[in-house]
């Protein structure tokens, strides 16, 4: 009776044993067909075959370009005054800025004293003109356009 018993449990334990060593195994084959596809896609290039999980976010809107216009505006400096005290006045358009004022368009002005008073002006872009009394200068810049 143990010699029965033996006979028929010792299959089983050796297929046991089997399936331990197949576990070890990497990769398992059963055909030479299955192992030329194995091989051939063991060495295939890894370039542009990597393929990246799904996410699942918000696709990011495109970027919209800035879109701005030329403004061209007509200066007429008819006025210059320097003060020993530091505050200088300039006369643009009829109208009296101080130094270091802005204009309605959002330009700077600047008295610059030296070899001869000017005053320069610059626009929101951050362009330089010059002009002494009694000119009429053009300056051109460019600004956003609004709703775009």
């Amino acid at each position: 009776m143990h010699l029965t018993a033996i006979t028929v449990l010792l299959p089983l334990f050796a297929g046991v044993f089997q399936v331990v060593q197949a576990a070890e195994l990497s990769t398992l084959f059963t055909t030479p067909q299955e192992r030329q596809i194995i091989n051939s896609n063991r060495y295939k290039s890894d370039v542009g075959s990597i393929q990246r999980p799904v996410e699942d976010e918000a696709t990011p809107e495109p970027v919209q370009q800035l879109v701005r216009e030329e403004v061209t505006r007509e200066y007429a400096v008819s006025g210059i005054t320097v003060s020993s005290d530091g505050t200088h006045t300039v006369w643009i358009n009829s109208l009296a800025y101080e130094d270091g004022e802005q204009l309605e368009d959002k330009s700077r002005i600047k008295v610059l004293v030296g070899d001869e008073v000017r005053v320069r002006i610059t626009t929101p872009d951050g362009k330089d003109y010059l002009a002494t009394s009694g000119e009429t200068i053009s300056v051109t810049y460019l600004v956003p356009v609004k709703g775009s």
